[in-house]
């Protein structure tokens, strides 16, 4: 009797025992070190450095962050921010948030986000209005993309004062990985590795769309460009093998 209810209690407790989270902290807030809690106001629970906008170059994809590195208040909290501007035809490209969820929502549209179920392979895209809102569930792999002629801008919420970032162009072109392993993961020539080695600063703002542009996905939202889904088959297809 007691081995069965000890084995019902332990099946019960499964579901809580697989959440992963930031761990919870003792005290209300931390303090970072150095700091005398005797002079603590509330200016160390405000911030004020959340601009999205390059005031020199507004027309490119630019983001700020509000997470435990630049708002060290939000130490222990498992929340933090960021705001994102994207200038005509840029991007944020294929990414993923190791320790977080991300929940967007457009302040500014539309903005076409996307993410990668890997598990089966597929692109779940969607064109999002000022006022709505997309999850991008921690750890799969997901972009936001601007094809209009106009400024796009969204704010993001975290669930983790320290998400990470990990940029999928970075870590594969720009981290040594050896040509030949890329040329057999993406299957593609070292010409073609060549050209996705290049700089990766942002590119020049793309052109308005034009009508021939890619089928809608069949999820409802509007396609990549041409450049950027060929890039994400080649992630998809690297994730997959």
């Amino acid at each position: 009797m007691v081995s069965s209810c000890l084995a019902l209690v332990v099946l019960l407790a499964l579901p809580f025992l697989a959440l992963a989270g930031d761990p919870d902290i003792l005290t209300d807030f931390i303090l970072p070190p150095g700091n005398n809690v005797s002079l603590l106001n509330g200016t160390f629970f405000t911030y004020t450095g959340l601009f999205a906008i390059d005031s020199a170059n507004p027309a490119k994809f630019t983001v700020t962050k509000a997470t435990a590195t630049e708002f060290p208040a939000l130490l222990g909290q498992s929340v933090s921010y960021a705001a994102l501007s994207f200038g005509p035809g840029t991007v944020n490209p294929p990414h993923v948030h190791p320790r977080a969820s991300e929940l967007l929502y457009v302040v500014e549209g539309p903005l076409l986000v996307g993410l990668i179920d890997e598990t089966k392979g597929e692109l779940y895209a969607q064109t999002l209005q000022t006022g709505d809102m997309f999850v991008f569930p921690k750890g799969m792999v997901h972009f936001q993309f601007n094809s209009g002629d106009h400024v796009a801008r969204a704010f993001s919420a975290f669930g983790s004062s320290s998400p990470g970032t990990v940029s999928l162009p970075t870590v594969l072109f720009e981290s040594g990985i050896p040509d030949t392993v890329l040329e057999k993961s993406l299957h593609v020539d070292q010409a073609t590795v060549d050209v996705l080695e290049q700089d990766l600063a942002p590119l020049a703002p793309a052109p308005a769309p034009s009508p021939d542009t890619p089928p809608t996905p069949k999820n409802g939202g509007a396609a990549p460009a041409p450049a950027c889904f060929a890039l994400l088959a080649c992630f998809a297809a690297a994730l997959l093998l």
